[in-house]
């Protein structure tokens, strides 16, 4: 781990937190939310549900990682009135998460899972809207919240904001890894 917070801090992403995996617990009222589709990306995003997997397939599927760091990036802007620009710090973001795996897996670490914050918009339109396979699967990430995780009260629990802001968004995601 040697390097990564400093790696992360280049990238303007803190704070950073090593955290226990354990604490990452799908809930079903998270699906329920998802499924009432008030974001839009229900069966419309590859990385969404239903596509993200069932609650069961998630839980299998952390249970298998013993360590996690949490980060979060923010960005200046006007969150009611500029969504290009929410948009675009959530790409960028995606991005950043991405840096951070090439980084971790530059120090050997290969067993690793990354999420971002919201959906991933790695395309203007998600394929899943029309039916064709993902051009980038090897770089698609799902978020946190997409694997029916509660944010606010994981961010509360480690002592992080949780507050929503007019003039700035800020993105929650994790690496995890053994």
């Amino acid at each position: 781990m040697e390097g990564v917070i400093a790696f992360g801090k280049d990238l303007g992403i803190y704070p950073f937190l090593e955290f226990d995996p354990a604490i990452l617990v799908p809930e079903e009222w998270i699906r329920a939310l998802c499924k009432e589709d008030k974001c839009g990306n229900y069966g419309k995003n590859y990385m969404c549900p239903p596509y993200a997997g069932s609650l069961e397939e998630t839980r299998k599927k952390l249970a298998r990682y013993k360590r996690g760091l949490l980060f979060q990036y923010c960005g200046q802007v006007d969150v009611k009135k500029d969504r290009k620009g929410v948009e675009e710090t959530k790409v960028d973001f995606h991005k950043k998460v991405l840096q951070l795996e090439d980084f971790l897996n530059g120090r050997g670490v290969k067993d690793l899972w990354g999420m971002v914050g919201g959906s991933c918009s790695l395309c203007d339109e998600c394929y899943a809207k029309v039916g064709k396979p993902c051009p980038y699967p090897e770089k698609a990430r799902p978020s946190l919240e997409s694997l029916a995780i509660a944010i606010i009260p994981l961010l509360e629990t480690l002592g992080l904001d949780a507050e929503f802001h007019s003039d700035k968004i800020t993105w929650t995601g994790c690496i995890l890894f053994n």
